[in-house]
């Protein structure tokens, strides 16, 4: 066992989800109408959805 590392720095890297265009997805906030919206696109075809899975 790793002493004096958290279990945090211990875990792998950030995954990088892949759309069905090749690209990757990224999440983005929006303000709009008064509230904060996330909203999920792809930085390759530039779609966006509500949420990751639907870029899948």
């Amino acid at each position: 066992m790793a002493a004096g590392i958290s279990k945090n720095a211990r875990r792998e890297g950030e995954k990088v989800l892949t759309s069905r265009w090749g690209g990757a997805i990224k999440m983005k906030s929006v303000f709009e109408n008064g509230k904060l919206r996330h909203i999920a696109y792809c930085e390759k075809s530039g779609n966006t959805a509500r949420k990751p899975k639907d870029l899948m």
